[in-house]
């Protein structure tokens, strides 16, 4: 018998039961395992090796899609032909974070896990840069195509990703109609905003807050809001202190509660009557997590519900569509 060294233990998983070495050898880092493998057995790697790439270099739309991460299970559930979807996360399921979540209840789910994985022989695996790497690295290893998603933070990442993703699944014209009607939402905003720009800021529990290159900051913009944490220095997500939020005396409070209805310590600091005092008494407006946790053209909601909230802004403002 020949040693060999693989990577990864999920290889080991595949060898027929009869084949599999009695004799396993974990090193303290858990990235080695050493076992004894017969030339068929070599072969049997081979073989499937050669299928997965040639499936995957055929040319033909993917036929047996997987999604292991919440953001590309939006996409792929808005861009793909039922048939093309095999599994996606579990987290599409939940209706606070997901806008698909009524379109995910259609599907198997998975939570990322490489035995689960494999068991849906995938031809395309589409995962962001938050998915498991060992999983990513595993199923490279493998020939399994997988493709990565990169986060958004402006309007351009997510035309780019819709795009991106549309062409990979073959359903381009599907994925310039969602870019088109995005735009088109959003252009009625502009169009009924006016020059003066009220001050806004996105307040969470513990004094977080969304300043430049989120996309709350991009929402807040296309709404025709200034962003005072941007304003402020803060790039990305960062906390704000009490202190501060007061001097910066913004008109209007935003924030979004990703699960309604339960209670922290973090929680409560939102009903702190300072808050009150800095807003004149106009109450935190909530938008909802699943309109922005992820880029898409569900931003155009986010949007429009800010829209809405300016003081100048007119009834017909906004036109809400949910999934």
């Amino acid at each position: 018998m020949d040693l060999y060294h693989i990577e990864d233990l999920s290889l080991y998983l595949l060898l027929p039961p009869a084949s599999r070495s009695d004799r396993m050898i974990f090193p303290s880092d858990a990235k080695i395992l050493s076992y004894e493998c017969s030339a068929p057995v070599r072969f049997f790697y081979l073989l499937i090796s050669c299928l997965v790439v040639l499936s995957a270099q055929a040319g033909a739309p993917p036929s047996r899609v997987v999604s292991i991460n919440l953001c590309s299970d939006q996409l792929l559930l808005m861009l793909a032909k039922p048939e093309q979807i095999a599994s996606i996360s579990r987290l599409s399921l939940e209706p606070n974070s997901s806008f698909m979540a009524a379109s995910a209840a259609r599907y198997p789910v998975n939570d990322a896990m490489i035995e689960q994985l494999l068991g849906f022989n995938p031809d395309l695996v589409l995962a962001s840069e938050f998915s498991p790497h060992p999983v990513i690295r595993i199923l490279r290893h493998l020939g399994y195509r997988v493709e990565t998603l990169p986060l958004s933070s402006t309007l351009e990442d997510i035309r780019r990703n819709i795009r991106f993703t549309a062409a990979l699944l073959h359903t381009e014209e599907k994925g310039e109609r969602l870019v088109a009607e995005m735009d088109r939402r959003l252009e009625i905003v502009a169009s009924n905003s006016t020059q003066a720009r009220p001050s806004a800021l996105f307040y969470q529990p513990r004094g977080y807050t969304s300043g430049l290159e989120t996309l709350q900051h991009e929402a807040l913009l296309l709404a025709g809001w200034r962003n005072l944490s941007a304003e402020h220095g803060i790039r990305g997500y960062g906390a704000i202190d009490l202190e501060t939020l007061l001097l910066a005396k913004p008109q209007q409070l935003f924030s979004s509660a990703y699960a309604p209805g339960t209670d922290s310590l973090a929680q409560r600091q939102m009903h702190h009557p300072a808050l009150n005092l800095i807003t004149r008494g106009r109450p935190i407006i909530n938008v909802p997590y699943k309109y922005w946790i992820c880029g898409g053209p569900m931003i155009a909601n986010a949007v429009e519900l800010l829209a809405k909230a300016r003081p100048d802004a007119a009834p017909h403002t906004t036109g809400i569509k949910s999934e």
